[in-house]
């Protein structure tokens, strides 16, 4: 069925096994993953150190769009993503070091 199609499809089941850093988001208006259907995602992003799960109120499916900003540069979802690999680089070489 769909239902079982989707079940299996989901990423929310194998959250667990991720072992390292991993940024996921997705917007709450989404029209294809829908906010309501993120629950278990959340849960099981939240039990795993190495995920961090972000949730925006707007910005549809692959969305975030920048007024304005067009073709011109970085927008907001490429800084936010950057931010954090750079981040989890940091916190890396840190656990190397240390």
């Amino acid at each position: 069925s769909v239902d079982d199609y989707y079940a299996a499809a989901s990423s929310d089941q194998r959250l667990s096994q991720i072992k390292a850093p991993l940024l996921v988001m997705n917007a709450y208006d989404d029209p294809i993953v829908p906010g309501f259907s993120l629950m278990g995602s959340i849960e099981a992003a939240r039990q795993n150190p190495q995920v961090m799960m972000a949730v925006t109120s707007h910005g549809g499916h692959l969305g975030w769009c920048d007024r304005g900003e067009g073709w011109g540069g970085p927008g907001w979802v490429e800084r936010v993503a950057c931010g954090f690999l750079e981040t989890a680089m940091e916190l890396q070489s840190e656990e190397q070091e240390g």
